[in-house]
């Protein structure tokens, strides 16, 4: 067997896996807001780079820093290995 079909087999793999989490955390959350007595509190967060700009939303100000630090580390990566 080829080195790149193996790859191709674990990245199959793990796009079915993550689908497969995303598919159970929705479930697990739509079983738990059926009981109506709990209150669940939905909070987003995350970063988006658009090339070499971050843009960071829903963090406090301690994870907010950690998130524009992991940007910037993003970017430097991307500089360091794009040509």
């Amino acid at each position: 067997m080829q080195i790149s079909g193996l790859f191709d087999i674990i990245g199959l793999l793990l796009v079915a896996i993550g689908i497969l989490a995303i598919l159970l955390g929705v479930a697990r959350m739509m079983r738990q807001s059926d009981q109506g007595n709990t209150e669940i509190q939905r909070k987003s967060k995350g970063i988006i780079l658009l090339g070499p700009i971050p843009i960071v939303w829903g963090y406090g100000k301690k994870g907010w820093a950690v998130a524009i630090i992991v940007g910037i580390m993003l970017i430097l990566v991307w500089l360091v290995f794009r040509g």
